[in-house]
């Protein structure tokens, strides 16, 4: 019977070469890798990954100390498994991970909201959603069609001001009404954000929904009991064609 030790399968040492790359300090190289090639792929590999992520969320970033990042990074590489290829949708997984798998006990009350935000501004712009766009010549009463916003338009709601949060702004406590935001990609591919009113987010919903821009122009005004019903129909249209305008609604 031979005494010589069991080589090491390709397998076996692939996912040894992976625990090791992902969290070094707990996990031993292969014996089978020049040591100096080992520090080339384990740099590489952080060094990436890092990158992309802080390329995903400047604003994140800059306000999270060198120590801290690197550590969450690491902490990202430990216990988060892609589930992806492509580079660019890092940045996705790594929102995962805030999500299920980071302990955000001494994170900013807003990181969560605050990623989701940058990375959104990252998804448009990379998205390769076909927009019908609206040949805006041939609309002759915009009240009486039904739009939806456009795949590259995404109306959000957040607890937190994100758009204004920066190294001089960083609240502590959630607002005390909703942040309704619309970001969209414009024709010329800049992603752009606006802010929205409960009463413009409101309208944006209900042509979700699948009203007429004038029915859901009367339901909001009936919502707010408004004294002239006009007023809120003309509020409306004037929204709505600064919309179609900017490319955000297409016919539903």
């Amino acid at each position: 019977m031979s005494s010589q030790p069991k080589q090491q399968s390709f397998t076996e040492t692939q996912y040894q070469f992976a625990r090791h790359i992902r969290d070094p300090e707990h996990n031993p190289a292969p014996d089978n890798i020049e040591q100096r090639r080992m520090n080339i792929y384990r740099e590489l590999f952080y060094n990436n990954i890092e990158g992309f992520i802080a390329n995903g969320f400047p604003v994140l970033r800059q306000l999270t100390s060198d120590e801290a990042w690197h550590a969450m990074i690491r902490d990202f590489m430990i216990k988060h498994h892609c589930a992806t290829p492509l580079f660019h949708e890092i940045a996705k997984e790594f929102l995962s991970y805030l999500n299920s798998e980071r302990d955000l006990t001494h994170d900013p009350i807003f990181i969560k909201e605050l990623a989701h935000y940058e990375w959104v501004e990252l998804a448009l712009s990379v998205s390769d959603a076909e927009v019908n766009e609206i040949n805006l010549a041939l609309l002759e009463q915009p009240l009486n069609e039904k739009f939806n916003t456009s795949a590259l338009a995404w109306p959000l709601m957040y607890q937190y001001p994100v758009h204004q949060i920066g190294p001089d702004f960083q609240p502590t406590e959630a607002n005390q009404t909703p942040i309704f935001l619309l970001v969209y990609r414009s024709t010329d591919d800049r992603v752009t954000f606006m802010e929205l009113n409960p009463v413009s987010a409101r309208l944006i919903d209900l042509l979700n929904e699948g009203n007429t821009a004038q029915h859901a122009a009367e339901l909001i005004a009936e919502e707010l009991q408004h004294p002239d019903p006009q007023v809120v129909i003309n509020g409306a249209c004037a929204l709505l064609n600064d919309w179609l305008h900017r490319g955000i609604l297409v016919f539903a």
